[in-house]
């Protein structure tokens, strides 16, 4: 099911706050997601600021792009499938949700609200749902 005009507002509003910190958010979620499970950390094997930057470039993108998911589909799908390759589990979306909402929080400093937490989390699932199909995607030659 796809998001509500209401949970759009509240994702869009609330990330002009979050986007004043810029790559301080991205910083802020992996700080979150490893405290959250560092036994994945060795998983990301590339430099710590350009996953950072990666991650920012694809969360604006999605916020960007939220009235027209289909935009970016294909960018979510290919997501998939390289997350596939770094050995990322079905099991690990629900740890990376927990730390963008931690994030999120941690951003909105008391701003935060249910409304927006469950805006965030509803879209985190439809996003998810696009990466997970492109990560059982058959590998294509």
């Amino acid at each position: 099911m796809g998001l509500t005009e209401i949970e759009k507002e509240a994702i869009t509003s609330s990330f002009s706050l979050i986007n004043h910190q810029e790559q301080h958010f991205a910083t802020i979620f992996y700080d979150c997601l490893f405290d959250m499970a560092p036994l994945i950390k060795p998983m990301f094997k590339r430099d710590r600021k350009l996953i950072e930057e990666h991650f920012y470039m694809i969360f604006c993108a999605a916020v960007d792009n939220i009235h027209h998911l289909d935009t970016i589909r294909t960018i979510l799908l290919e997501l998939g499938a390289r997350h596939r390759n770094y050995g990322v589990k079905v099991l690990h979306f629900p740890i990376v949700k927990s730390a963008l909402i931690l994030a999120i929080q941690h951003e909105l400093k008391g701003q935060s609200n249910a409304s927006i937490e469950n805006a965030w989390s509803h879209y985190y699932d439809v996003l998810a749902a696009i990466i997970l199909e492109g990560m059982q995607e058959e590998k294509i030659a």
